[in-house]
């Protein structure tokens, strides 16, 4: 009896080792209904910051607190989250010449907001993409791994529905990927002057990929958009203007370090440069409809002594001007001083830290925004870990 039982627990267990070791793994990519492939891809972000002095929710801030803010003055907040953690699923039909992504993440803490959720088509030389997509502004200009960016580059509109389209052109040692949108993000950009937008805006952008023979390849971007809106702001009611906003920027790596530089320009569309507090507005009531004109630029330097770590700093600077509405003709001007250290410790996760010194001026030259300070500043430290599948 005994023999007999020790027979069938064997056999028993030789059956269940079988059938687990010829089990199919389904990690990665599985097929669906139509010869539709689908991709399950995400990361896990923890963050965790100490913040003196700053505006605001401190892990939604760009923004010092002026000296006069005497209840947060000079006080040190710590905080923590996982908001930002990602899930998403790409698709892809050989057959239809389709593909595509739905993405989404927590930012908005127990909803689960949609990021991103668009097909694209290919033909023989170009692409349609319709959906909610990146738009074609965002050149993810800063070096800064965290969720909210330095002032002057956090946009306002990331991502957008839209319907866009573009190619790649060969050129040999050379290629340039060329797009061309219609957006849906004119009130993000403009503001909160903005009661209505009559159409999408149109934007394109050129992005040239050279070789130098110093490393990979380099890159130079250039993108423009024109923006339609009608605002009401003071005695303008319903006022019909016109906002644009262009930029451009180079990325060039040579050997272990990668430089770039990056520039922006608005004309009444101040949400390009994303101040999270005492931002002034796109658009002013001054004997007529006055636009609030944006100088940003930044340049920076990463530098990988190793593969797996790398160092970067950065300088980033932001210039407000409207002659005819900020007092004494001041021009308001948020400057940010950054440094990181990111180390890849497994294939899939990395260790990233960042300082930041954030300095403002002139705000109080900004009318109806109570900042009463012309020069107060912040700091920031940060730590993500990060774990990518």
């Amino acid at each position: 009896m005994k023999k007999g039982l020790i027979s069938l627990v064997a056999a028993a267990s030789l059956i269940c080792s079988t059938t687990l070791i010829s089990t199919p793994s389904f990690a990665g990519t599985v097929q669906a209904k139509g010869n539709t492939e689908v991709t399950l891809y995400g990361f896990v972000r923890s963050m965790f910051s100490w913040n003196t002095q700053m505006s605001n929710d401190p892990d939604h801030s760009n923004m010092p607190i002026p000296d006069h803010y005497t209840y947060d003055y000079n006080k040190t907040k710590a905080q923590a989250n996982a908001l930002w953690s990602r899930l998403g699923l790409k698709f892809k039909n050989k057959d239809a010449n389709l593909s595509g992504r739905i993405e989404g993440d927590f930012a908005h803490s127990s909803d689960f907001r949609l990021r991103l959720a668009y097909i694209k088509h290919d033909f023989c030389n170009f692409y349609v993409i319709v959906g909610q997509d990146w738009v074609i502004e965002e050149m993810h200009a800063s070096i800064d791994p965290t969720a909210h960016h330095v002032a002057g580059f956090d946009e306002a509109l990331k991502r957008q529905p839209q319907v866009q389209v573009g190619s790649k052109i060969d050129l040999g040692s050379a290629d340039i990927d060329i797009a061309l949108a219609f957006e849906y993000g004119a009130k993000k950009a403009v503001g909160k002057e903005v009661n209505r937008v009559v159409i999408p805006y149109p934007v394109a952008r050129a992005v040239l990929h050279f070789n130098t023979g110093f490393g990979s390849p380099a890159q130079i971007y250039a993108w423009g958009s024109l923006i339609p809106v009608h605002i009401t702001t003071g005695s303008l009611n319903d006022k019909s203007k016109t906002s644009y906003a262009f930029g451009t920027g180079i990325k060039l790596p040579v050997s272990i370090l990668t430089f770039g530089f990056n520039y922006k320009y608005e004309y009444g569309a101040v949400g390009y440069a994303g101040l999270t507090n005492f931002s002034p507005k796109s658009w002013y009531d001054s004997n007529g409809a006055k636009a609030t004109k944006t100088n940003a630029f930044n340049i920076n330097l990463i530098v990988k002594p190793v593969s797996n770590i790398a160092i970067g700093a950065e300088y980033d600077s932001v210039e407000f001007k409207n002659n005819d509405v900020f007092a004494n003709g001041d021009k308001p001007k948020v400057d940010t001083y950054l440094g990181i250290i990111k180390v890849k410790t497994t294939k899939y996760t990395t260790l990233a830290f960042e300082y930041r010194h954030i300095r403002a001026k002139k705000f109080d030259a900004i009318p109806d925004i109570n900042v009463n300070d012309n020069d107060f500043s912040g700091n920031q430290i940060f730590v993500l870990c990060k774990y990518v599948f």
